[in-house]
């Protein structure tokens, strides 16, 4: 629903309401209406879902043009005597065949089903949810359910219910105890900065948040979280989409201040709290905001502080210098006539240093920026800026600010601020690792097919392995499941003695999370000869890695493969991050 109207009926799933009055609700709802003649009535099942499923479908104005369909029929309706808020309406016209009519209120006829009257004549259309949308001012469907009522729910009325256990990014959103509306996103399949979470995980975390009824959202790649931060004129991108770049989806929830603008009433400092050790230096920045938080501009003009040189002072390239004076101090501040209260603590030391960017790799002669992150032990991100001293070993370089120039081979490289110090190896250029599949000190390679125990063969010996494969009757994939570990591997790459059959060869791979990925080395193997193909290894997995299964698929040809036939898998390399040659 936008703004009170019906815009697309509910579906079997939960939908999230917010009332006239701002009530958050999670609910279930059921759609009926009825087209009526004099000649008959017949069933009205959904509100513009095109092409009707089971029954009539009504397309409101903001539907559009419907698309072509066979056998459809659509009548085209104008308000009658009181008009569409009575219910009645003139049939202006019965259209059988593309172009549909593409304005005003239609009532489209699924193939076989008779339209109850004519053009020219008078018709009464109702329809409403159970329970009723009155009072309800927008409406969004999605689920499955996560919490009602505090308690969690395992609901099974999902499209992807039975991958809840597998980690996912996720959108989701939650009433809080006091009617707050609460919109969270976790990131996911990128394994540096969060792998997502299972749906069990995401309820626990919304538990954790205070909700009491929660659901989930479309997730993946369509977990997008947009807000305008607090001073900003525009709204940013605030996390991080699995697909690197926002989906284009269909819909989603949105919620803007209708309050006037008013005079300038507030100081926007950001950041807006500070944990910092002494000494350390933070930039700042200034905005002015009104009373209902609409943006103002930038601040300008000196900054006053309202504290001793040994808490904080500002320079006047608005840079915060954090003094030594241990302990928290909230700290009024003031520039372009507004004030804002900052609060400063500052501790003698970090609990931990964490030197990234993660799983860096350079080419040997390449330089990179390292970056160091400080905590304290409650984990809480520590300012530190101005305090680290790096070190470089290895014949690697690296300058106070920790650009990093590696050599030919692995580099260490360890930083210091205050107490707390840190070290890492970062992995300078790639090497191949032998792989060898018929390791008699692992445990054996097995043969898996689908449909299960169809006709196959697979032996390995200490140069490889041989799969064979029958799709001669009804067989549509032939697995050689194995485990092999991969440790890091960047890619993989294998020989493989075709037999020209056409056959698609995939490998499965599972990191350290039990997540798995697909790759195909190739779609059709075409050749009668031995080839080395090679695959990348997808980014959404985290090391170590584990070469699950080598197997051999009928069903990507068009049409399917009824052949039968044997592939050989030999000489297979990992390529790892690293020089091979220790970082000393």
């Amino acid at each position: 629903m936008h703004d009170g109207a019906l815009v697309r009926s509910p579906s079997a799933r939960v939908a999230l309401t917010i009332a006239d009055d701002g009530t958050v609700r999670f609910e279930r709802f059921a759609f009926a209406g009825t087209l009526s003649a004099d000649r008959g009535s017949i069933p009205i099942t959904a509100v513009n879902v095109w092409p009707p499923q089971a029954g009539a479908t009504l397309l409101t104005p903001a539907f559009g043009l419907p698309p072509a369909a066979p056998g459809m029929t659509v009548l085209s309706l104008s308000p009658f005597g009181a008009g569409a808020a009575a219910g009645r309406f003139r049939i202006d016209a019965v259209v059988s065949a593309p172009p549909f009519p593409a304005l005003g209120m239609r009532i489209a006829l699924p193939p076989g089903t008779a339209a109850p009257a004519d053009i020219g004549d008078v018709v009464s259309l109702a329809y409403d949810t159970t329970p009723s949308l009155a009072g309800v001012r927008a409406a969004i469907g999605g689920g499955p359910l996560l919490l009602q009522g505090g308690v969690p729910v395992d609901d099974p009325s999902s499209p992807n219910y039975a991958e809840r256990d597998r980690r996912i990014p996720a959108a989701a959103a939650a009433r809080l105890a006091d009617g707050t509306l609460a919109l969270v996103v976790v990131d996911g399949r990128r394994p540096v900065t969060s792998i997502g979470v299972t749906r069990s995980e995401l309820t626990a975390l919304l538990l954790g948040l205070g909700a009491v009824d929660a659901m989930l959202f479309d997730s993946g790649g369509s977990a997008t979280l947009v807000a305008r931060a607090r001073g900003d004129v525009d709204a940013t991108l605030v996390n991080d989409p699995s697909d690197g770049v926002e989906r284009r989806v269909a819909d989603g929830l949105f919620a803007y201040s209708d309050a006037a603008v008013g005079p300038p009433a507030q100081l926007v400092v950001r950041p807006d709290a500070i944990l910092a050790l002494p000494g350390a230096h933070i930039p700042l920045a200034s905005r002015v905001v009104d009373a209902a938080d609409h943006p103002l501009g930038d601040a300008h003009g000196p900054w006053e502080l309202a504290a001793r040189d040994d808490i904080a002072t500002i320079d006047a390239q608005d840079v915060l210098h954090v003094g030594t004076q241990l302990g928290t101090h909230a700290v009024p501040i003031t520039r372009g006539g507004v004030q804002a209260v900052l609060p400063i603590e500052i501790i003698p030391r970090a609990a931990r240093l964490v030197i990234g960017p993660p799983q860096a790799n350079p080419d040997p002669g390449a330089a990179l920026q390292l970056t160091v992150q400080a905590f304290d032990d409650r984990d809480r991100p520590v300012a530190i800026d101005g305090l680290a001293r790096w070190q470089a070993s290895a014949g690697a370089r690296i300058d106070e600010r920790g650009r990093l120039t590696v050599a030919e081979r692995d580099a260490g490289v360890t930083v210091n601020a205050g107490d707390a110090h840190a070290s890492a190896v970062i992995a300078v250029g790639r090497h191949s690792v032998a792989l060898t599949l018929g390791d008699p000190r692992r445990p054996a390679w097995k043969l898996v097919t689908v449909p299960a125990n169809g006709p196959g063969t697979l032996s390995v010996d200490e140069h490889g392995l041989t799969l064979g494969y029958d799709f001669s009757s009804g067989g549509r994939a032939a697995f050689a499941i194995g485990d092999l570990p991969l440790a890091n591997a960047r890619s993989l790459s294998c020989a493989f003695d075709g037999d020209g059959n056409g056959e698609a060869v995939r490998a499965t791979l599972v990191d350290r999370y039990g997540e798995r990925a697909t790759a195909t080395f190739a779609r059709a193997l075409t050749f009668a000869a031995t080839h080395r193909l090679t695959i990348d290894v997808p980014s959404s997995l985290a090391p170590p890695l584990v070469l699950h299964a080598l197997y051999v698929v009928g069903t990507l040809a068009n049409p399917a493969l009824t052949v039968s036939g044997t592939l050989g898998v030999h000489d297979c390399t990992a390529i790892v991050p690293g020089s091979q040659v220790p970082a000393g």
